[in-house]
């Protein structure tokens, strides 16, 4: 049992080291965060889990899989995200895109990607972290 823990362990550490070296780029993230947000706005949650890197409890899965939206726990997530997105789309005027840069998450390198809504006078400041997941870009973490 401990051997198998270790050996599952040590899978998972070199897994995450061979994923550091997957890189999105700045376009990529604009483009991967423009559709998301349509999608969103449009209650497409379907879609929008095709964007969506898996953040739950399933360890393998981190890093290396997309939201499921055929599973309910993992719906009912993408549409807490989603509807955290619509919400701040439908304060704001506009929307701009900031800083993108590289960011260690649990010893994995990802990217973030600063985005800035305008509502008046106020301004609410949001990251995007990403990751590249089968060659496609993913949205690890909004907030």
């Amino acid at each position: 049992m401990k051997n198998e823990r270790n050996i599952l362990t040590l899978i998972f550490i070199l897994f995450l080291t061979s994923i550091s070296f997957s890189q999105v780029t700045e376009e990529e993230a604009k483009k991967s965060t423009e559709l998301f947000f349509s999608l969103c706005k449009k209650n497409d949650f379907p879609n929008a889990a095709k964007l969506l890197a898996y953040y739950g409890s399933d360890k393998l899965r981190l890093y290396t899989d997309f939201y499921n939206p055929n599973n309910p726990d993992e719906l009912k997530e993408i549409k807490r995200i989603c509807k955290k997105v619509t919400a701040t789309l439908l304060i704001s005027d506009s929307f701009s895109f900031g800083e993108f840069k590289d960011k260690i998450v649990n010893g994995v390198k990802l990217k973030s990607l600063d985005i800035q809504f305008l509502s008046g006078s106020q301004k609410i400041k949001r990251k995007i972290f990403f990751l590249q997941i089968d060659k496609k870009s993913a949205i690890f973490d909004y907030n």
